[in-house]
């Protein structure tokens, strides 16, 4: 079996390889994404605090009169005094205003550099089918990297698995920074194709932990149609903040139909996610209580897929991390390209150097 594994290493890296290294290319440019935003757009911070700032109802407001027929799908409440809120409407546009005046700073559409540097890392710029393709990449991506692994020429003698010989042919050299450079990364390779093929697959790990865990599976949450007035939004908020006292509120999520709830989502001390992940639940048209999440109280397989993200995307290490991750992001596209090369030399280049040794 162990004859096969050359093979088998060789033509994942080939089917798969470009797959790979392009969702890992994406993903490292997500990890400056807040960067790169500030970058591209200094005008949403660094705003000068006011003593009295704009409600999330007279900020909803403003997007219904500058953007008429445009339905809300979240605000984001900015965590510092000099950052403006983010509203994010149902088409996917994104714009910034000014938390003390209501002016919009900035109108960001869907199609954006980094929007669609983010649809094609989590579906291939190819929806519910292509986010099931980047979910059996990642598990290819393990299975490249422990077959890989296996055949370390470390195994046999330590030294030689990190040895680079520089004074050797190229295609030597190569294949020494093939074998390095993948070991290395065996450890942080996996780590990302775990998180990222259990986000892809969160629902159905989610539905079958809580089958061996035996806990009853969630029931749906809905709001009961109406005809009376619907609250002030920040009304939502206030009711929130007392039925889940801990932490800050983070988001306020708009409901999507008659009967979806509204959601004010929340980051409680200690939590790895910058927008948090306990969460209150309302009804639209009276503000009842209908579920709170609190990070701290869920079960053991939500307070695990809760991890997942910040732990993906590396934000819980500062600038450290995320240097780390966008450094690590490129090491698929290498061991593509020295993996081709390898390929190469063992299909036609040492073919090529045995047909001419024949001739003479």
């Amino acid at each position: 079996m162990r004859k096969q594994h050359p093979r088998i290493h060789r033509y994942i890296g080939i089917l798969v390889g470009l797959f790979l290294a392009i969702i890992t290319l994406t993903g490292s440019i997500l990890v400056f994404s807040a960067e790169i935003n500030s970058f591209v757009y200094p005008q949403i911070h660094h705003l000068t605090p006011n003593s009295t700032s704009i409600s999330i109802q007279q900020t909803a407001n403003i997007i219904s009169e500058k953007f008429p027929g445009e339905k809300l799908h979240y605000i984001n409440i900015p965590q510092k005094q000099d950052d403006a809120y983010q509203v994010v409407l149902q088409t996917a546009k994104i714009v910034y205003l000014n938390p003390y005046t209501g002016k919009i700073l900035a109108v960001i559409d869907k199609n954006h550099f980094l929007g669609v540097i983010r649809q094609i890392h989590t579906n291939l710029l190819s929806g519910n089918f292509g986010e099931f393709l980047v979910g059996i990449c990642g598990i290819l991506l393990m299975t490249r990297v422990i077959n890989g692994l296996s055949l370390w020429v470390g195994w046999k003698r330590l030294s030689a698995g990190f040895k680079i010989r520089f004074h050797a042919p190229k295609h030597l050299i190569n294949y020494d920074f093939h074998q390095v450079i993948g070991v290395i990364s065996v450890i942080f390779l996996i780590f990302m194709g775990i998180t990222g093929t259990l986000m892809v697959f969160k629902q159905p790990v989610k539905y079958w932990g809580y089958q061996i865990m035996g806990i009853p599976q969630p029931e749906l949450i809905a709001s009961i149609p109406r005809v009376n007035k619907k609250l002030d939004l920040d009304e939502f908020i206030t009711r929130a903040n007392l039925a889940l006292v801990d932490g800050k509120v983070t988001m306020l999520v708009a409901p999507t139909s008659e009967t979806s709830p509204v959601i004010v989502r929340k980051r409680l001390a200690g939590d790895l996610n910058v927008n948090g992940k306990s969460y209150v639940y309302l009804d639209q048209y009276t503000g009842e209580i209908l579920k709170i999440e609190n990070l701290r109280k869920i079960p053991g397989i939500d307070k695990f897929l809760a991890s997942l993200y910040p732990l993906h995307k590396g934000d819980y290490g500062g600038i450290v991390s995320k240097l780390i991750y966008f450094l690590f992001g490129f090491v698929p596209l290498f061991l593509f390209i020295s993996g081709l090369a390898i390929f190469w030399h063992k299909s036609y280049g040492y073919a090529k150097k045995k047909s001419n040794k024949n001739k003479q």
